[in-house]
């Protein structure tokens, strides 16, 4: 038999979590507290629980006398958060260039040539990470994982990621990045992720997924 060693809370806030980023849920939809004890069988207090903390890590809203609500993203609050992601990447890809793991951009090389393209997201965020992760600054990596797990997965650009300019770009930054050649990387990087800003002329249901 398998003991699940979880409180209630934990089980109901990985579950409302996946559902949230796996986008079962729509942006800005009302979590109906009630009803998610009802369908789990549990009391209200473990779902109740489990959102104020969804809601400390900004994924939901709590809305005082109304209720809980998936946390809804204005235009400029998207670009925002891509900012700092965009601060964060060419930060570490300028001061710890010579610190990314080779290894595993040669692998990810092989993957974006060679892999189904229902994968390609999943290998996107792994290239950028790796970026970041080649600080070995843990504070900063930190909060870039709570920046790419908590937010981009939300409004995560499909269209644009799965498009052969973004595969050719991705591509590109490998090859700079294996030929050991910063300059050129740090250009295409930029230009790649000014790429995905959300503008005036964009219409923000359409970009996001």
């Amino acid at each position: 038999m398998v003991i699940n060693k979880k409180s209630l809370t934990d089980q109901v806030y990985t579950m409302l979590k996946e559902k949230i980023l796996n986008r079962d849920v729509e942006l800005g939809e009302q979590l109906n507290t009630r009803e998610i004890a009802e369908e789990q069988g549990i009391s209200l207090m473990p779902v109740r629980d489990a959102l104020r903390q969804l809601a400390n890590e900004d994924l939901v809203e709590n809305k005082p006398r109304v209720g809980f609500f998936v946390k809804n993203f204005s235009e400029s609050e998207i670009n925002d958060i891509l900012e700092v992601r965009k601060m964060h990447e060419l930060y570490c890809l300028d001061n710890y260039f010579a610190e990314i793991d080779k290894e595993v951009i040669s692998d990810l090389k092989d993957k974006f040539e060679n892999e189904y393209q229902e994968y390609f997201s999943n290998y996107d965020t792994k290239l950028h990470k790796e970026i970041v992760f080649a600080s070995h600054n843990n504070y900063l990596i930190d909060k870039y994982l709570k920046l790419i797990n908590h937010y981009i997965m939300l409004f995560s650009y499909l269209n644009y990621k799965r498009s052969e300019t973004s595969r050719q770009e991705h591509m590109e930054l490998i090859d700079c990045i294996l030929k050991n050649n910063k300059k050129k990387a740090k250009n295409i990087l930029y230009k790649h992720l000014d790429r995905v800003e959300i503008s005036k002329d964009v219409d923000i249901e359409e970009a996001r997924i």
